[in-house]
């Protein structure tokens, strides 16, 4: 790898104070994937990374390769977009800030994946312009699931291959978290609900929004209590996938008033 300047668009998940003056910024480019870089003199500059390595933030960034598994070396950032009214408003940033997770627990360092990128830009850009950000964000969610290899098989029931319809009376499904599978109710013979649980309408929703492109989202009029229950469940798949909390999640709840 040349060790001289590189140059790349990337948008920023994390930035955290290291030492007396300097910032380290965890960030994701179509072009490297995940990784993080040090940012020299942050904290004091008056220049060349004011206002610029903030959460969120789109940047075309100036940087020197990392040596023997250390930090690159973040030289100039330029911003592109800073999506500042995610910052005025609570329940856009902490949706915004569940996406970033999302990408940081599933993502590995140095392994680009251009449709993750598009992803997150395509959900703050939506944010910011006012779009409605559970079901936005349910749609980010279940796109990364699939572009990072956990697409959950919606289509029909993996133990009698019933399609999921108004015709049986079958009012819920259940999301197998071990192989992203989907039970019916008869086949599971449990009738309570869990965290895995969907309703008809919600496992409808989640269709529609799987086949479905970026371009042809604004099409999903999604309703705030279906976009929730498919967050719930989307986020209990993650958390069994991730082995781990997804911290962001209890705030976007508190926010919406979700949290029981």
């Amino acid at each position: 790898m040349s060790y001289q300047n590189c140059r790349t668009g990337c948008i920023v998940l994390k930035n955290v104070d290291f030492g007396e003056s300097d910032k380290i910024i965890t960030l994701y480019s179509p072009d490297i994937g995940r990784f993080a870089a040090i940012a020299k003199g942050a904290k004091r500059s008056k220049k060349r990374f004011v206002n610029k390595l903030e959460e969120f933030s789109l940047l075309d960034i100036s940087y020197r390769p990392a040596r023997h598994d250390r930090l690159h070396f973040l030289s100039e950032a330029e911003l592109k977009e800073a999506f500042l009214s995610l910052r005025t408003n609570c329940q856009r940033y902490c949706t915004a800030m569940l996406a970033s997770e999302l990408v940081l627990r599933f993502t590995r360092e140095h392994d680009p994946d251009r449709r993750i990128f598009s992803l997150l830009h395509w959900l703050l850009e939506s944010l910011h312009h006012g779009a409605s950000p559970l079901p936005t964000v349910v749609f980010f969610h279940l796109h990364l699931l699939d572009a990072c290899g956990y697409r959950p098989k919606l289509e029909h029931c993996a133990i009698c291959s019933y399609l999921p319809d108004n015709k049986r009376g079958l009012s819920s499904f259940t999301l197998q978290p071990s192989n992203g599978t989907l039970i019916c109710s008869r086949c599971s013979g449990n009738t309570g609900r869990s965290r895995f649980t969907l309703s008809l309408q919600s496992l409808k929703f989640l269709q529609t929004a799987q086949g479905m492109t970026i371009k042809q989202m604004h099409r999903l009029q999604m309703p705030e209590n279906i976009a929730s229950e498919c967050l719930s469940v989307l986020y209990s798949y993650s958390k069994y996938l991730l082995q781990c909390d997804i911290h962001s999640w209890s705030f976007l709840l508190k926010i919406t008033g979700k949290q029981k």
